[in-house]
């Protein structure tokens, strides 16, 4: 029994440790502890006590997540004429970024003057609901402010029918999904530049790896751009697509992901499309704040308050097995996977996750009180009703000058007063304008350097100029460019907020005006001629010597 108890334990140290030590067979470790607990000659029954924990091996789903497989590296040479004709090309783009950034500058300061009288407008204009249960019918069209508890009262939520659909409709539900991945190999790349020791040259090496990893973005290429003995397989994913149960849709559009980002980063970025198939979404027509009725538009925009906690679906409403997909099982955490017990992804493996927002949180609104459209099954709406963006007209002049400044609604998660929400606003704009500030002043510091990029490769010929030119450069363009930037907000502040222009002008005036006259009194002070020494009195003095006598004697 000893024995066995020792095999058992060395198996498992190797399924623990080998999964990353030994890339090349990332099943070895899983079919070796099968076959220890399958072979008689362990005799399994003497086993039966182990707990359960020790023998499931879902966690290797995660272990086996992002493996890299194989890599292959490509050398590229630019000498120092190639290095000039590109930085022929970085003046240039230097030359659009000077003239682009200072563009970017004045036109966020003025957004950002508009998003605070969009603001103030929502605080001069909303009407305080003290009870979102009893909507007053004078409010209709007008700015409206409200707090309540998101419901669904007892209506119940379904995907759309199909194979992978629930197994029954899921109560309390505002929001439920089905998410769909597959197991695919990715393409990275990363580079190694080595300056050349004489001349403005440059040797780039670039590694590609593959990786694997679940992606919710469908099947990858069939064959990768520079391995392309790496292949990826569909699995099962077309037959998903026909036993989803989603409707047809448009394709979706191609991908402008940034390369070599992480799968899953990618399809946050991309927001995947949960309307295609063989992905799913519903979301209930019955949610309400109060007398309010939420439309699909507010939950789909705003996310981070309807979408923002996701729960998993109960386990006894995922199917155990489907009959027009075998190859799929239920895993201990309720998704559905081809991938066996105990066994690592492999390259066309596919999960399927539910997941589901439950209702009974609380929110906060300021929109436009309108009236909720007919139901188009009863022809009554399920209440009287519904939210919608305001129409901000700013009137200036005594009413006599309006400007359009656009649609606004604030919607926000948990409980918050009208004071409170302005207040946030605000600062959430305070931040964003100078996230943006910041950009546009790093964009334009890069076009300056970029300006005299022809410069600095010249002076890369030589090992030690070369440094010492691209940091005199750098420091030179961070001067012009905080120089710039500075100019241009405060002309921007004399466009859009002249009395806060105004105001600073004259404080830097008088502050000006105060140090000068000061230093011209000290000026003054050092240029007067120095007055002649005068002579003591004599009586100070005795008449045979220069000895100073006691005054009392």
């Amino acid at each position: 029994m000893a024995r066995k108890l020792l095999a058992l334990a060395a198996v498992l140290l190797v399924a623990i440790t080998g999964v990353n030590a030994e890339r090349t067979t990332p099943h070895a470790s899983s079919k070796l502890l099968r076959d220890v607990l399958t072979d008689t000659k362990y005799e399994p029954s003497n086993l039966a006590d182990v707990d359960a924990e020790f023998v499931d091996f879902d966690e290797l789903h995660q272990v086996g997540s992002g493996r890299r497989l194989q890599s292959t590296e490509t050398t590229t040479k630019c000498n120092t004429w190639c290095k000039l004709k590109e930085s022929l090309g970085l003046t240039i783009i230097g030359l659009l970024l000077i003239c682009i950034s200072p563009c970017l500058m004045w036109k966020n300061e003025g957004r950002h003057v508009n998003e605070l009288r969009r603001i103030d407008f929502c605080k001069n204009k909303a009407v305080v609901v003290n009870n979102a249960d009893i909507p007053d019918d004078e409010n209709t069209g007008q700015l409206v402010h409200f707090v309540g508890k998101v419901s669904v009262d007892e209506d119940t939520l379904d995907l759309h029918p199909g194979a992978l659909n629930i197994t029954t409709p899921l109560p309390k539900a505002l929001i439920i999904k089905r998410t769909c991945m597959i197991y695919q190999k990715f393409e990275e790349s990363s580079q190694q530049v080595k300056n050349d020791v004489i001349g403005a040259g440059q040797t780039t090496t670039t590694t590609f790896t593959v990786r694997e990893d679940w992606t919710p973005m469908g099947p990858q290429p069939e064959r990768l751009e520079h391995l392309p003995e790496e292949t990826n397989t569909r699995g099962i994913w077309d037959e998903l697509v026909s036993n989803s149960g989603t409707p047809e849709s448009a394709a979706p559009s191609p991908s402008y992901a940034p390369p070599n980002l992480p799968p899953q980063l990618a399809a946050m970025l991309q927001q995947t499309d949960l309307t295609q198939a063989p992905h799913g979404i519903s979301m209930s027509k019955s949610a309400h704040v109060g007398g309010f009725g939420l439309t699909e538009d507010v939950i789909t925009t705003e996310t981070a308050v309807f979408q923002s906690e996701w729960m998993p679906l109960p386990a006894d409403m995922i199917p155990d097995e489907i009959e027009a997909l075998p190859e799929l099982r239920k895993d201990r955490y309720g998704n559905l996977t081809t991938v066996e017990e105990g066994d690592q992804p492999t390259n066309g493996d596919v999960m399927i996750k539910y997941e589901y927002v439950a209702d009974g949180f609380d929110a906060s609104f300021i929109v436009q009180q309108v009236l909720a459209e007919s139901d188009p099954e009863t022809g009554v709406p399920a209440h009287k009703f519904s939210l919608d963006k305001q129409r901000v007209l700013d009137e200036k002049c005594c009413g006599k000058i309006s400007d359009d400044l656009g649609v606004i609604w604030m919607v926000r998660r948990g409980r918050h007063d009208l004071y409170d929400m302005i207040k946030m606003a605000k600062e959430d704009e305070n931040m964003v304008t100078k996230i943006l500030r910041l950009i546009c002043w790093v964009l334009l510091v890069a076009g300056w350097m970029m300006l005299f990029s022809i410069f600095t490769t010249l002076l890369s010929t030589l090992p030690i100029l070369g440094a010492l030119g691209n940091a005199a450069f750098f420091i030179v363009a961070l001067i012009i460019g905080t120089v710039c930037c500075c100019g241009v907000t405060a002309i921007a502040y004399i466009r859009y907020r002249p009395l806060v222009a105004f105001g600073i002008l004259a404080i830097a005036g008088t502050i000006f005006g105060i140090v000068f006259g000061l230093l011209g009194d000290a000026s003054e002070s050092s240029i007067s001629p120095t007055p002649a020494p005068v002579k003591s009195p004599s009586f100070l003095y005795s008449d045979d010597t220069d000895v100073m006598v006691d005054s009392m004697y």
